[in-house]
């Protein structure tokens, strides 16, 4: 649920990075590098760099730049032309190169000089995310692990193939899992990043649309060539690099992300697969309540008879009785655990359990706490914030999933008694969730939060039928756009629930980031001049 992020993606010319905040581009950084790892160590110096301006040493690893400084000025164009009080641009730089810079220029400098604490403020707790397949040409193809399909030499193979990866797994000094019902990726990847800022030689797996193993930074993109691989994939990701973890001197680690959605493969990956010596469950909410159990408590009890024999178990699940059901299950297992401790001054933010869980994590391997600083700036960049676009106020909460945390974010953009418009995207093989958002919609009905909902995707029809408050339907081929201005035809701002994955909602998300870019723009007149700037330079021949 990060409002922000670094996406580092290839270019014909190399590898660069991006800070995209709701929805708009902010900044860019300074270089292009020929490694996906060269963008990804710039970002870590651009986060020092702006850690040290805020007087915050030692968060992020600010002692590894020196004389950083932000500069604000007047930018010509190419033929020396400045604009009359316009085209003011900043940039973030030391002595010997510049390290981020603004993504547009501002008509002022008061403009330009508040793009820069936006980008200071929300660049900190950024996290970095590898745009794989997702768009651009590349200047060479990105390595891939290829997956295939287990067949029946494999299968005949098994013995030989699972002493092997048992072998391979003994070769890691410290194996961690993260699993949970929300807030896996992000995660996994926060973990990723403090691991390779602390010099461990780090193997990092993330899972969802765009799969990829990262290896100190390199990103390597997970080509499934067939349904029945995901779970042997973990295999084949330690085949290609436990043997080159294990012959760098120091320290190294793996994370991986669980990418079961039944109590079946969930236990598979954490008790065959990887075998962590630390299992981090994040929260337990209802979700996949069709293949993980009915209620909460099924879901928080599967998730603790996933922890292998002997491992530690970090929850960050605040209920104390669904705690207790991981713990129990756990001990039981002869295992041990602990809720993650969330101090007073950020009980209720979102992902709080999550971010204080690193700590916890850390701990259990030896390793240090966060400092402060960082810990605070994870939390701001994930706290919601309504998208102000032409037309009305929006946020995406589709990527949450559940009922339970899209309440949590609901709560934390709305006033008191303020109305909002849901639109609900469903999917035919979630069943579960399609029925718990029918219940969460007519129990915001019953409230006084919400007075109609619009609906998308498989089911719709009968999920209109089924809720208290009036329902209009749209269909796949219903232009992103139409959607948008129906949406905001109410005049309350809307909330994107549901499911995020389909084409429908790729459209509708590139038309969200479009408008929102728009909105940053500003207006401009047809020579690209904002208003009231009077064009100043070089007489005409």
């Amino acid at each position: 649920m990060a409002r922000t992020a670094y996406e580092v993606y290839g270019r014909g010319f190399g590898w660069a990075w991006r800070l995209r905040v709701d929805g708009a581009i902010v900044a860019h950084g300074g270089n292009h590098y020929p490694e996906s790892s060269g963008a990804r160590a710039a970002i870590d110096r651009v986060r020092a760099a702006t850690a040290t301006l805020e007087g915050s040493p030692g968060a992020f690893g600010s002692e590894a730049v020196t004389d950083p400084r932000a500069v604000v000025e007047r930018n010509p164009d190419p033929a020396g032309w400045i604009w009359q009080g316009g085209s003011w641009v900043w940039r973030l730089e030391t002595p010997d190169t510049v390290l981020a810079h603004s993504a547009e220029t501002f008509a002022t400098e008061a403009a330009a000089r508040a793009s820069f604490e936006r980008f200071r403020a929300d660049g900190q707790g950024a996290l970095p995310t590898f745009l794989v397949g997702a768009e651009y040409e590349w200047r060479r193809e990105p390595p891939t692990i290829g997956v295939d399909s287990p067949g029946v030499a494999s299968i005949l193979a098994e013995p030989l193939r699972g002493f092997r990866h048992r072998r391979r797994l003994a070769r890691i000094d410290t194996r961690i899992v993260v699993a949970g019902s929300r807030g896996k990726s992000s995660t996994t990847r926060r973990l990723d990043d403090v691991f390779s800022r602390r010099g461990y030689d780090t193997l990092t797996k993330i899972t969802g649309d765009h799969p990829a193993v990262i290896r100190n930074g390199e990103v390597y993109p997970l080509d499934r060539r067939g349904p029945l691989t995901r779970l042997y994939e973990n295999c084949q990701v330690l085949a290609e690099f436990a043997d080159d973890l294990d012959a760098y001197a120091g320290e190294n680690v793996a994370v991986f992300e669980n990418q079961g959605i039944t109590a079946y493969t969930t236990r598979l990956i954490n008790r065959q697969f990887v075998r962590p010596h630390v299992v981090f469950v994040t929260n337990v909410r209802q979700d996949h309540t069709d293949t993980l159990g009915d209620s909460r408590s099924e879901i928080a009890r599967a998730f603790g008879r996933s922890i292998p024999d002997g491992a530690h178990a970090v929850v960050g699940e605040q209920h104390p009785e669904l705690y207790d059901y991981v713990r129990r299950e756990v001990e039981r297992a002869g295992g041990t655990a602990e809720q993650v401790s969330v101090p007073e001054r950020h009980r209720g933010l979102l992902g709080a359990e999550t971010v204080h869980g690193l700590d916890a994590v850390l701990a259990a391997v030896g390793e240090p706490p966060l400092p402060e600083a960082e810990l605070a700036a994870y939390l701001e960049g994930m706290q919601p914030g309504w998208l102000r676009l032409p037309g009305g106020r929006l946020y995406d909460a589709s990527e949450v999933n559940d009922v339970e945390s899209t309440e949590l974010v609901r709560r934390a953009l709305v006033d008191d008694g303020e109305v909002v418009t849901p639109f609900v995207f469903l999917r035919r093989d979630r069943r579960g969730r399609t029925a718990s958002f029918v219940h969460y919609v007519n129990g915001l009905a019953e409230r006084g939060h919400v007075e109609r909902v619009h609906v998308g995707g498989a089911d719709a029809r009968l999920f209109a039928s089924y809720v208290d408050v009036p329902a209009t339907r749209h269909g796949a081929d219903e232009a992103a756009g139409s959607v948008l201005g129906d949406l905001f035809a109410h005049g309350d701002p809307v909330l994107l629930m549901g499911n995020t994955v389909d084409e429908f909602m790729r459209e509708l998300e590139s038309e969200v980031a479009e408008r929102a870019h728009e909105a940053n723009a500003g207006p401009v007149d047809d020579e690209g001049r904002e208003p009231g700037d009077e064009a100043v330079g070089p007489p005409s021949a």
